[in-house]
């Protein structure tokens, strides 16, 4: 495993456990309802952001392969992923959340078709597609716990 790996590795890792426990405390029937709306609207920040940033890694990995067949793809969806995270920026929580939750869940089918016979690129690792896929259905389920236990 590659120094980078190891990076990216920790930082899904620290933020998933960062993300849990913020939607835990969200989720507390202590909460006020004010703080509640508060909560989420940090929350689907957050979730924007990591939507972003997993963009930007699957525009990094398509320019470090820049002439491997389906690195144009990588781009497109790297660039598509970026611009609808900021739309998720634009909504009120409770639809910002909706909206990651549901993004996270197509950025993890289009990672989940890079299998055999679907998207075919080989400068992708098979590990970094599965954690990939994984952490997105994990976030989006976190996202859609803070919509429906936050009411």
């Amino acid at each position: 495993m590659t120094e980078t790996a190891r990076v990216l590795l920790t930082a899904a890792i620290l933020s998933a456990v960062v993300l849990t426990t913020f939607v835990w405390r969200l989720t507390r029937p202590d909460r006020a309802p004010h703080q509640k709306l508060v909560d989420q609207l940090y929350l689907s920040q957050w979730a924007a952001l990591l939507l972003a940033a997993s963009g930007a890694v699957s525009l990094g990995l398509a320019v470090a392969a820049s002439a491997a067949p389906g690195a144009a793809l990588e781009v497109i969806v790297g660039l598509a992923t970026i611009a609808l995270s900021l739309l998720v920026l634009r909504r009120e929580p409770r639809e910002a959340l909706l909206a990651a939750g549901a993004l996270f869940i197509l950025h993890a089918l289009f990672v989940w078709a890079h299998r055999p016979a679907l998207i075919v690129v080989d400068f992708i690792p098979w590990w970094w597609l599965a954690g990939s896929a994984l952490y997105d259905v994990y976030i989006a389920a976190l996202c859609f716990v803070a919509i429906r236990k936050a009411d």
